[in-house]
């Protein structure tokens, strides 16, 4: 080669395009002088992932910002982590958005089987079963997460919850009278955990078609369209009364039962972390659809979670990446062993989610089962 060629790979450099143009970063001469920016940009996410997370020797690690041969700053900055994550993932920060439904791409289950008390091991399956076969949709994004970014909400699709104490949640002025009332005319509501944080915050969902409903949620202030399908139909979102109004509107306007999925809960992430989560391959994402929502609302939500992570094509994925393959390494795909407890276990996770979100329930009465399932 009688060109410049990159330090690291020995290529040389190629027209048009900028992830291999070849640049001068610090004060290297002769055989060193070069390096591709992609090369670069490599090798100082190499040593911001494979670091350490403790504080102090964060703060002293410095090769991803200075040349361990001229000693030099590098002039190329190092990215930030949400701009690292984001081009880990191959998604643009902008696209993590209301509406952008994730799936998990894992549907093992937890790793605590070999655990002999059922307590602890129901307490660590709770946490896991939010993201296992998981299909969430992203519902807000509002500023001030510690690290800087952005916080996103999100909800299940996926997980039903057995009909909670309703004056024991957070949904203003609803009761399980009017709820029952809202039933006999025609507003059906499906309870579903929403996820890990504040599983007595209420949200919900309706599918809107009719003109009159539409119109009724231009006057509504705790509504806003979530989605917009082709047809004219509208997702709309917000606190659980306000979706109630509107869902008795449409009720009434198609003389039908129409069905409100309300939410206990939410998944909560800064915007970089789930980048990363992304980036690692946790996670594929597509837009939410007005069928997906009908989906859920049909109470199979897993059927929704197959569709969409085995036959489907909407779903887009992190291509292979540095975080990726570690993350690979260190946690492969578990084979799913036969496990004779794991009805109690199940009886006990519905217990602890039951005793979550019920002010009224006895911490006591949250014990081992006496069904007979699994026990010796």
């Amino acid at each position: 080669m009688d060109g410049p060629t990159c330090r690291i790979c020995f290529g040389e450099e190629q027209p048009g395009d900028k992830n291999l143009a070849l640049i001068s970063p610090c004060h290297c001469e002769g055989s060193q002088k070069f390096i591709h920016v992609a090369c670069l940009r490599k090798w100082q996410r190499t040593v911001q992932l494979g670091g350490s997370n403790h504080p102090d020797e964060r703060d002293t690690e410095d090769r991803h910002c200075v040349c361990n041969v001229c000693k030099g700053t590098f002039d190329v900055p190092p990215q930030d982590r949400a701009e690292m994550m984001s081009d880990l993932a191959g998604v643009t920060p902008g696209r993590v958005a209301p509406a952008m439904l994730l799936v998990s791409k894992r549907c093992s289950e937890s790793s605590a089987s070999g655990i002999d008390n059922l307590a602890i091991r129901a307490f660590i399956e709770a946490k896991a079963a939010h993201f296992r076969r998981a299909v969430y949709m992203l519902t807000e994004i509002s500023p001030g997460a510690s690290d800087g970014s952005d916080v996103v909400l999100g909800v299940n699709l996926c997980r039903t919850l057995e009909a909670p104490n309703v004056e024991g949640l957070h949904c203003e002025d609803v009761t399980g009278d009017m709820l029952q009332q809202l039933r006999q005319e025609g507003v059906d509501v499906l309870w579903m955990n929403g996820g890990p944080v504040k599983p007595r915050h209420v949200c919900a969902v309706t599918v809107l078609r009719t003109q009159r409903a539409v119109s009724a949620l231009s006057t509504s202030s705790g509504c806003r369209a979530l989605i917009r399908g082709d047809d004219d139909g509208q997702v709309v979102y917000g606190t659980l009364a306000s979706v109630l109004t509107l869902a008795q509107e449409e009720s009434d306007a198609l003389s039908e039962t129409v069905t409100v999925l309300a939410w206990a809960g939410y998944a909560q992430w800064s915007r970089t972390q789930l980048l990363g989560e992304m980036a690692r391959g946790s996670w594929g994402w597509c837009d939410g659809t007005l069928e997906d929502i009908k989906e859920s609302a049909s109470g199979t939500g897993h059927g929704l979670w197959e569709h969409l992570r085995h036959h489907s094509e909407r779903l887009s994925w992190a291509p292979s990446n540095e975080l990726s393959r570690d993350f690979e390494q260190r946690f492969p795909p578990q084979r799913q062993a036969e496990d004779a407890q794991g009805e109690v276990v199940t009886a006990l996770v519905q217990q602890f989610e039951t005793m979550r979100r019920d002010s009224a329930t006895d911490r006591a009465s949250w014990r081992r089962p006496r069904s007979g399932c699994g026990q010796q």
